[in-house]
C-alpha cells in the first residue's frame, strides 16, 4: 500500500485567489518511507496574499527568493507521478487537494487525484475530540507539540503520527475482538 501524506501552506483560504507557498510530502510504501521532502514555492500573485497567512506560515521573501521553486507543468507532472496509486492523507486534506487541483488546472495538467483520508476524522476516532484543529490536537495529545506548527513538513509529520495512532487503536480493537471471540 502506498500512503502519500501531504500538507500545503498557502497565502490565504481561497484557492482561486491565493496559492501554495509551501508543500510537504511523505510517502510510505509497504511500511517504508520512500519520500520525505518539502518545497518552498515562489508566489506568483503575492499581491492577493493575506498578511495573516504569510505571518502564520513564516513567509520571508528573501528566503523564498533564494530557496523557492516555481510551479510549472513539469513540476505538476512530477508531483502527479509521485501521488499516482496512493491514498492521499492530510489534515483537512480536501483543502490541500483543492489548491493542488487549481495549480494543476492553471498549468493545464490533467490528473485524477487518488482517494483521500482526512486525519481530522482519524483524530476524532482515536481521541474523541470535538475540536479537530491540528493545534488543539497537538496541545492535548502526549507526544505532540505545537513547536514548528504551520510549516508543511511539521504538519505532515503530525499527520503520520495521527495515522499511526489510529492504526495502533485499530490493532488493539482487533486483538480485543479476537480475544473476546476465543473466550466464548
Amino acid at each position: 500500500m502506498k500512503l502519500a501524506f501531504l500538507d500545503t501552506e498557502t497565502t490565504g483560504l481561497d484557492r482561486y485567489k491565493n496559492e501554495i507557498i509551501e508543500l510537504a510530502l511523505i510517502i510510505i510504501e509497504d511500511g517504508e518511507r520512500t519520500v520525505e521532502q518539502s518545497w518552498k514555492l515562489k508566489p506568483r500573485r503575492i499581491e492577493t496574499a493575506s498578511e495573516y497567512a504569510l505571518q502564520l506560515n513564516g513567509y520571508d521573501k528573501e528566503v523564498w527568493d533564494k530557496e523557492g521553486y516555481s510551479w510549472s507543468a513539469e513540476a505538476c507532472n512530477r508531483l502527479a507521478k509521485r501521488l499516482e496509486g496512493s491514498v492521499i492523507i492530510g489534515h483537512n486534506v480536501q483543502f490541500d487537494v483543492g489548491f493542488l487541483r487549481q495549480v494543476f488546472k492553471e498549468f493545464g495538467v490533467s490528473f485524477r487525484f487518488p482517494p483521500q483520508l482526512d486525519t481530522k476524522t482519524l483524530a476524532r476516532l482515536v481521541w474523541g475530540f470535538d475540536r479537530l484543529s491540528m493545534d488543539h490536537i497537538r496541545e492535548n495529545v502526549e507526544g505532540m507539540t505545537t513547536d514548528g506548527g504551520h510549516r508543511a513538513l511539521k504538519d505532515t509529520e503530525d499527520c503520520v503520527f495521527i495515522y499511526e495512532k489510529f492504526i495502533e487503536k485499530l490493532n488493539k480493537i482487533e486483538t480485543q475482538s479476537y480475544d473476546n471471540y476465543n473466550h466464548h
